[in-house]
């Protein structure tokens, strides 16, 4: 019986070819395109997604503690480059967080505040989970679950990571 299960909640293979994406639930690959980008909270970065994190480190005591104080995930809506054709992305849930929320944070709790982002670039190739739907005669994805397959291809030919674009220029 769990053998019918995971087989039927099993995901479709991945695909980076437009012409193989159809109604119903789809792995796409391709390159992330976005006409109005994200601002990254922390960093003020230009972004597809951001996945926020901030702590509280408390040193008082004998071993530092850790509070967590806000988890945040943003997601714009962008267009998915595949080999044939290009993929509407509509995420499922785009989160609501921003520089400003980030800074009341930061104003509130001083000492030994923290927050890190990771980020998603225009550009990077990513592998998309979601239903697609054709509305008014084109396929739009409503997205669960975006992974980063290369981060390092980016718009405008800019290398995503700082050092590999140095090593790049020793060359």
């Amino acid at each position: 019986m769990w053998k019918s299960i995971k087989d039927f909640i099993k995901d479709p293979e991945p695909t980076a070819s437009f012409d193989e994406v159809s109604p119903g639930l789809n792995l796409a690959e391709g390159i992330v395109h976005v006409d109005e980008p994200l601002r990254s909270p922390v960093r003020g970065q230009n972004c597809v997604a951001y996945f926020y994190r901030s702590f509280l480190v408390m040193t008082e005591g004998r071993a530092p503690a850790i509070h967590k104080l806000k988890e945040a995930e943003v997601y714009a809506p962008f267009e998915l480059q595949m080999d044939g054709g290009t993929l509407e992305v509509i995420p499922a849930k785009p989160g609501r967080f921003d520089r400003s929320d980030h800074t009341d944070l930061q104003r509130r709790y001083t000492k030994g505040f923290q927050a890190t982002e990771e980020i998603i670039m225009p550009g990077a190739r990513v592998r998309v989970r979601g239903k697609v739907k054709r509305l008014e005669g084109r396929l739009v994805c409503k997205m669960t679950q975006i992974d980063v397959i290369d981060k390092q291809v980016a718009s405008a030919g800019v290398v995503g990571n700082r050092k590999k674009r140095r090593q790049k220029k020793k060359k």
